[in-house]
């Protein structure tokens, strides 16, 4: 099996982990004891996007030998992929698409995967292609022949169209996976893509372009390669001269992690990520900057691929690069072949090293996967996220009283979706929930995942208010509403800042304002925090923790907060790392604006 080839773009230590947008929310499993329920509130009135028509993508590739299977394509169309992008990640910069072939030595191109085969691919699956032009060894006229190939030859409507793969791994900061034989440096790669913008523009100009970004506090970001005459970081340097042109941008997303643990809080750096990356758009990209999508072209676990926690992280960072308004996220890849090593995961069964979704069913030190196009964890992943968030579905807000479980909502035309991941390796967690701005009636049909049972299988028998969510799971609801909906319970606004910070921890003032219709009695407002800081005093409120979240309760003299007066409270936080205050607050589950 060709395998790709590229480093690894890893997360830095000491990046600060941030809570995403939609926190994790929880069910309840009707009965369950109310003390041990974890409940989650649904804000359908709070929009956090719709969701786009290639959200759910995968990776293909030119070597891979079982490309086109006709169960591949049957398994693609089935978890609901709405993008395929090919043709492979770094064998992209070395790929010569007329004749299918690779420069010698970099890589294979299967005869029968050129880009035809790809493009019937997609169409039988009807999913978006995204293709990464030759920008390593190719040219622009190249890129733009494809183009006109593509889109006036053979009409096949391609829209999105990459400027090479992970370019600034071309040796341009000392370490080199990525074959350019052109001038290296963020300024040569500026100045060329300009050149393969006009001339792919010329051919067909209803394309998008988009340009190679490093991600955000990853090596390299930051680094000046002055050697090869740059005067800027690689982000800033391609912005400044392209950023009135292009379309969107790249980010590759490969989290580092030593443990499952580990591997599940990943998605918490997404918010922070995006954000920071939105902000570089905006600063340097003119009048086009709010034009500019981001799409992350490549993602997975990173840790063993072959896992039931990475099939939740699939779900987790997929809907949170969804919810910050990412355009496209597409995993790493739809076959990859069994790894150097293998060995046991912790439920018995066997990590192959493959960062494939289907089996290749090839063998490595004397192992050998499972029959070709066999599904692997991270395959229900995306199946999940493909049934929940369909294509323009509108994601509502969540909260929850426990990091443990994360929660996703969308409205659809028919009702809402709900989609729980409960992180618990060995605990199975009742949770309840509740609704602003939607009459939940009944469950008109659930899918779950679980390690217990890895397939994402139909369950039966649910309420839309309680149930309880196995150990490393995956639960799809479908529901539907009982007539009009109720207004939201509350609405409110946060102003917090950090007084005294110091080294391990930080005090933190808050005012929460009630600005709903009606009086708050008996109110709860809930806050998360990074995983590795508690809270140790707090004033005005009681508190209490449970994992990144964080529940405070009215004292004896605050029981009621009036239509628009205000609360002040405050606490002391300990921290391991660099503080980083809470990203969202809640009053009675509903999400406060303004912070």
């Amino acid at each position: 099996m060709h395998r790709k080839s590229r480093r690894r773009v890893v997360v830095a230590a000491g990046v600060p982990t941030v809570l995403a947008l939609t926190v994790g929310g929880l069910l309840v499993s009707q009965g369950a004891d109310a003390s041990n329920t974890v409940a989650i509130n649904v804000n359908a009135s709070q929009n956090l996007g719709t969701v786009p028509s290639m959200a759910n993508g995968v990776n293909t590739a030119t070597f891979d030998g079982h490309l086109n299977d006709g169960a591949a394509t049957a398994a693609l169309a089935d978890a609901g992929v709405d993008a395929l992008r090919y043709p492979g990640g770094s064998t992209a910069d070395a790929y010569r698409w007329q004749t299918n072939t690779t420069v010698d030595g970099l890589g294979y191109a299967n005869p029968a995967n050129g880009f035809d085969d790809f493009m019937g691919i997609a169409r039988k699956t009807g999913a978006s292609p995204i293709i990464t032009v030759n920008y390593g060894s190719g040219t622009a006229a190249e890129a733009a022949a494809w183009v006109r190939y593509a889109n006036v030859t053979k009409h096949y409507g391609v829209k999105y169209w990459e400027l090479g793969n992970e370019v600034s791994g071309d040796g341009t900061y000392g370490t080199m996976w990525e074959h350019n034989v052109k001038p290296k440096g963020a300024t040569a790669y500026a100045n060329n893509i300009a050149d393969y913008i006009t001339q792919m523009k010329a051919a067909d100009p209803g394309i998008k372009v988009g340009a190679v970004l490093n991600l955000h506090n990853s090596w390299p970001d930051g680094l000046v390669a002055s050697n090869y005459g740059d005067t800027a970081d690689w982000n800033t340097t391609v912005l400044k001269k392209d950023g009135p042109r292009l379309d969107f941008v790249i980010l590759h997303y490969y989290p580092t992690s030593k443990s499952e643990a580990e591997l599940l809080t990943q998605y918490r750096n997404i918010a922070a990520i995006v954000k920071a990356t939105r902000a570089e758009i905006s600063k340097y990209a003119g009048s086009n900057a709010s034009k500019i999508q981001i799409m992350v072209t490549e993602t997975d676990s990173s840790f063993e691929y072959d896992s039931v926690p990475a099939a939740l992280y699939a779900a987790d960072s997929y809907m949170t690069f969804l919810q910050n308004k990412v355009q496209n996220i597409d995993w790493w890849d739809e076959h990859n072949g069994p790894g150097s090593t293998s060995g046991r995961l912790p439920d018995g069964s066997t990590e192959y090293g493959d960062g494939g979704i289907l089996s290749s069913g090839g063998c490595n030190g004397g192992v050998c996967e499972p029959t070709a196009n066999t599904p692997f964890p991270a395959y229900y992943g995306l199946k999940a996220v493909g049934g929940f968030a369909t294509p323009g579905a509108q994601m509502v807000a969540t909260t929850s009283s426990n990091s443990a479980v994360t929660a996703y909502a969308v409205k659809t035309s028919t009702g809402m979706n709900l989609m729980l991941v409960n992180h618990s390796s060995q605990t199975s967690e009742p949770v309840s929930i509740s609704y602003a701005g939607f009459n939940a009636a009944n469950v008109t049909s659930a899918e779950q995942f679980s390690e217990a049972n890895k397939k994402l299988q139909q369950i039966r028998g649910l309420s839309a208010h309680g149930l309880t969510l196995p150990a490393y799971s995956i639960t799809v609801l479908k529901l539907s509403s009982s007539g009009t909906a109720p207004a939201p319970a509350a609405s409110c606004t946060v102003t917090a800042g950090t007084s005294v910070s110091w080294p391990g921890g930080y005090t933190e003032n808050v005012k929460i304002t009630n600005t709903g219709a009606n009086a708050a009695g008996d109110w709860k407002i809930t806050f998360g925090l990074p995983a590795r800081e508690h809270v140790t005093a707090s004033w005005n409120v009681t508190h209490s923790q449970r994992g990144a979240t964080v529940t405070a309760q009215p004292v004896s003299y605050d029981r009621t907060i009036a239509a628009g007066a205000t609360l002040p409270f405050g606490f002391n936080a300990s921290d391991t790392g660099a503080p980083a205050q809470p990203t969202w607050y809640a009053l009675n589950g509903v999400r406060c604006t303004g912070h």
